[in-house]
């Protein structure tokens, strides 16, 4: 399991936890853009956030059903420690517009 797999892994339940189906192109592209966020916060909230990323992962989280994963989503979610639904928030808000930011991108350059 990499880095990339798990970033992967976890943008796509929470931005498609149905498994309806997004672009595999643009939903790489966005786990490279968050890995690339995360990189250039501030030193102890980049830490902060990759240990954070790595306890919930670290019980074999991609190994995992995705209707498992997105329930451990949802747990955390509603969790009553606000450092795990703060982790959860920032994933979804930040994944969620960087992978629409990809497709409006490229919908932009498809008709330019």
């Amino acid at each position: 399991m990499t880095p990339d797999d798990i970033v992967l892994t976890l943008l796509s339940d929470l931005l498609d936890p149905d498994g309806h189906g997004l672009d595999a192109t643009h939903l790489a592209g966005a786990a490279q853009d968050m890995k690339g966020r995360i990189k250039c916060m501030p030193r102890y909230m980049g830490i902060g956030m990759a240990a954070l990323t790595g306890l919930f992962v670290g019980s074999g989280y991609v190994g995992l059903p995705k209707a498992w994963r997105v329930r451990r989503i949802a747990r955390w979610r509603g969790s009553p420690i606000s450092l795990q639904r703060s982790f959860v928030e920032f994933w979804e808000k930040m994944g969620t517009f960087t992978y629409w930011s990809r497709v409006e991108k490229a919908r932009h350059e498809a008709h330019a």
